[in-house]
C-alpha cells in the first residue's frame, strides 16, 4: 500500500525484518551448544562446530518461507537447516544441533529478542516525547486558554497547564514500560512438553547461562501456553497509543479554522488539500488518531489468545506472530508523529487569548 510508510519506521522494520529474525534464531542455536557444552552435555568441540556454522551468511531466507508452509513454524527448517551445515563441518557435531530444544523455545525466545531491541527504541522516543512536552509546558506555564468540556467553552486554563496533562500519563506509561521490560522479556526453554526434562539435569544452568548471553531474563518456568507477558506487553503499548490518540485529538480540535490556537509546524507538501489549496490539514496528529483507533483491535486479539490449551497451542500461538509485531510497528510509527508534532507545534498566544472573552 503506498501509504504503508505511515504506520511503521525504519528503525522498526530493521528490527522485524526477516535477517534480524534469522539471526536471532542462530543466536539462540549458538547460545544454547555453548550453555549445554559448558556443563558437559554435549562435547565443547561441538558446541564450537554449531557456533562457527551459526556466525555464517548466505542463507536461503526463501525456502526457509516456503518450508514454513508446510512445517508449521520457520524453526523447524532453520534447524534442518542448520544441521546439515554443521554436518558438512562436522559429522560428529550434527546431532547436538537443536538438542532438547523444540520450536517454541526458538521462536518464543526471537520475540523476546525484537520486543527488547523494540522497547529500547520505543522508550528512546518516549524520552525524547516526554522532554519536548516538557518544555512546552514550561514554555506555556502563564499561556492562558479557554478550557473546554463537552466539546463547549467552560473556564480558562493556561496551555502550560493542557500540555501537562498530556505529559502526565506519558511519564507513567513511560515507567510502566521500563518496569515491564524488566519483568517480562525473558528466555524461553521448556523443550518438547514444558518441563526442561529434556535438558538434563543441568536445565537451570542452562537456561540461566543462555539467559545471560542472550541479554534476557532467565524465567523460573517455561511458558509456553502462559502468555500474560505478551499480554501485559500489549496491554502497555496499546495505552501508550490510546495516551498519544488523546493528545492528537486534541491539536485536531484546537487547529479547526473557528478555534485556530495551534498548528502542526509548516513544511513543503505538508497538510495540503488536493482540491482547496486554501486548506492547512492537519496530518502528523491524524495520524496518530488513525493509529490510535488501529491498536484496541490488535490489544484485543492478544488478550484472547492467552486462551492455549494444554502444555503447547494450535493456533492461538501462531496467531500472536504477526499481531504482537504490527502492535510494535503502529507504536513507534505512533511515537515518531508526536515528536514530529509537537518539536514543530505553532502556538498562537494571541488567539488563544482573543477566545477569552
Amino acid at each position: 500500500m503506498l501509504a504503508d510508510l505511515i504506520f511503521t519506521t525504519p528503525a522498526i522494520e530493521a528490527i522485524l525484518a526477516d535477517e534480524a529474525e534469522w539471526q536471532l534464531m542462530l543466536d539462540f542455536e549458538a547460545a544454547l551448544a555453548t550453555a549445554q557444552a559448558a556443563v558437559g552435555e554435549i562435547p565443547e568441540s561441538a558446541a564450537a562446530s554449531i557456533r562457527a556454522v551459526c556466525a555464517e551468511g548466505d542463507w536461503d531466507l526463501e525456502a526457509v518461507r516456503q518450508q514454513t508452509l508446510l512445517a508449521g513454524n520457520p524453526a523447524i527448517p532453520m534447524v534442518s537447516a542448520l544441521r546439515a551445515r554443521v554436518a558438512d563441518r562436522d559429522a560428529e557435531a550434527a546431532p547436538y544441533v537443536h538438542r532438547g530444544a523444540t520450536s517454541q523455545d526458538v521462536i518464543d525466545t526471537v520475540l523476546m529478542g525484537q520486543l527488547r531491541m523494540a522497547i529500547a527504541l520505543l522508550l528512546s522516543d518516549l524520552h525524547q516525547l516526554t522532554d519536548l512536552l516538557t518544555r512546552l509546558a514550561n514554555a506555556h506555564v502563564h499561556t492562558p486558554m479557554m478550557g473546554r468540556t463537552l466539546l463547549q467553552q467552560a473556564l480558562p486554563i493556561t496551555f502550560g497547564q493542557k500540555a501537562t496533562a498530556w505529559l502526565d500519563g506519558l511519564v507513567r506509561q513511560k515507567g510502566k514500560l521500563q518496569q515491564l521490560a524488566g519483568e517480562v522479556i525473558v528466555l524461553q526453554l521448556g523443550g518438547p512438553v514444558g518441563t526442561g526434562d529434556s535438558f538434563g539435569e543441568h536445565q537451570k544452568t542452562i537456561s540461566e547461562t543462555m539467559a545471560d548471553a542472550l541479554n534476557l531474563g532467565s524465567p523460573t518456568h517455561a511458558w509456553h501456553t502462559q502468555r500474560d507477558r505478551v499480554a501485559d506487553l500489549a496491554g502497555a503499548f496499546g495505552t501508550i497509543n490510546g495516551l498519544l490518540g488523546k493528545l492528537a485529538t486534541d491539536v485536531v480540535l484546537l487547529m479547526q479554522t473557528e478555534v485556530g490556537e495551534v498548528r502542526e509546524g509548516a513544511a513543503d507538501g505538508k497538510g495540503g488539500s488536493s482540491s482547496m489549496p486554501h486548506k492547512r490539514n492537519p496530518v502528523s496528529s491524524t495520524f496518530m488518531v488513525a493509529i490510535a483507533h488501529r491498536t484496541p483491535a490488535l490489544v484485543a486479539t492478544l488478550l484472547s489468545t492467552m486462551l492455549q490449551p494444554h502444555e503447547r497451542a494450535a493456533g492461538p500461538w501462531h496467531a500472536e506472530w504477526a499481531v504482537v509485531r504490527e502492535l510494535l510497528r503502529l507504536t513507534a510509527a505512533n511515537l515518531h508523529h508526536a515528536n514530529d508534532l509537537i518539536s514543530s507545534l505553532e502556538i498562537d498566544t494571541a488567539r488563544m487569548k482573543s477566545q477569552l472573552g
